[in-house]
């Protein structure tokens, strides 16, 4: 049996833990930054680990954050690169179709226009002096979210290369009854990350390429644009890619192109949103996740409603943990009533004969 903690030990621990909720407190402005930099480091340590063969492992985690960084940076580029060059494409099938809403007529509904070319002036002029008065809003802004990347790629690195020595360092302390129910719950943990982000990335690359044939046959080009924007959009599940194919559909029947309509309605939205919303994402996270995909579902919205962004990563993470939590609970109920220590199974009766009652007689025996 092991010694009881002594006083000293008792302070300790209750200072440790007065630090962590300080730290806490402190830097929960940025708590999200450091999630999203943890869970990536969860997510590429098996890369990290390769390259630890072949170099030191600072090296090996310095390279390892370098490619994430590379590959971030290189797909926001090409995104916002495609976007731009197709801004103006982007902008006159909005005028087609706001054209289109106004030659119907809605009782009680009308959109105004600007009676003259002042009117627009003015607006321009009024959306510059709103930049003006914010403008060091914006600087502040701009200056925070550089911070923010810096404080991700920094996190991203150090947990990158100390990790996993953190990790068994904590599982050493741990008692060998609990041992395995936290190596358990780490499994999970994992699998779950990599749900989230290498799920999510395949299920976007498959709709890339499945789009970039729908579009071909489409027929209004900007192929790269379309099949971009849908795979961008299939990084939130079931709605995203969803909206854009309704936005397309809205396109063609303003245009008077019923085939285009017809081409979306019956090949465009299952092939290029549904098979890889409905088919590939729940095959991939229940192959590797281990629980339902509606649970996952549900903690993607949730968190995103509740935590924001940051919910995209720690809404899955707390379901599935719970999930997980609540299958050992049952083990441990169960195992407990096996046991008798529910009261559900009496203890057998003692052999030989009955005790004596408080009158000093032996019990009759039962017939």
């Amino acid at each position: 049996m092991g010694t009881p903690l002594s006083k000293t030990e008792h302070i300790s621990i209750a200072l440790i833990a007065l630090i962590l909720l300080t730290t806490f407190v402190i830097f929960l402005p940025i708590f999200d930054v450091i999630i999203i930099g943890i869970s990536l480091a969860v997510v590429v340590m098996p890369l990290k680990i390769w390259l630890s063969r072949s170099m030191g492992d600072s090296m090996a985690a310095l390279l390892t954050t370098i490619v994430v960084g590379v590959f971030i940076f290189a797909s926001l580029g090409f995104g916002i690169y495609i976007i731009y060059q197709n801004i103006d494409y982007l902008s006159e099938i909005i005028l087609i179709i706001v054209d289109a809403v106004k030659s119907i007529q809605f009782p009680g509904f009308s959109i105004e226009e600007p009676s003259s070319s002042v009117d627009v002036t003015g607006f321009v002029q009024a959306q510059l002096q709103f930049f003006e008065t914010n403008f060091f809003g914006f600087v502040q802004s701009f200056a925070g979210l550089i911070f923010k990347v810096i404080i991700l790629f920094l996190t991203l690195f150090m947990f990158t290369y100390r990790g996993d020595y953190i990790w068994s360092e904590l599982l050493s302390g741990i008692p060998d009854a609990l041992s395995s129910f936290i190596r358990r719950l780490s499994e999970i943990g994992v699998n779950t990350l990599y749900s989230i982000y290498i799920v999510h990335i395949a299920t976007a690359v498959i709709t890339f390429l499945l789009a970039i044939p729908f579009f071909y046959f489409l027929g209004y080009g900007h192929i790269a644009f379309w099949a971009l924007v849908v795979a961008i959009f299939q990084l939130i599940p079931i709605i995203g890619p969803t909206l854009i194919m309704i936005f397309l559909g809205f396109y063609a029947l303003s245009l008077g192109d019923y085939r285009a309509a017809a081409l979306i309605a019956i090949i465009g939205y299952p092939v290029v949103c549904a098979v890889p919303d409905l088919f590939f994402r729940p095959w991939l996270m229940g192959e590797r996740a281990g629980i339902h995909p509606a649970i996952m579902w549900i903690g993607f919205f949730g968190g995103i409603w509740l935590l924001g962004l940051v919910g995209f990563i720690v809404g899955p993470l707390v379901l599935a943990l719970l999930v997980a939590g609540g299958a050992e609970f049952l083990v441990i109920m169960k195992a407990a009533r096996k046991r008798g220590w529910l009261g559900d199974e009496r203890p057998d009766k003692p052999d030989g004969p009955a005790p004596p009652t408080a009158s000093g007689q032996e019990r009759a025996p039962e017939n």
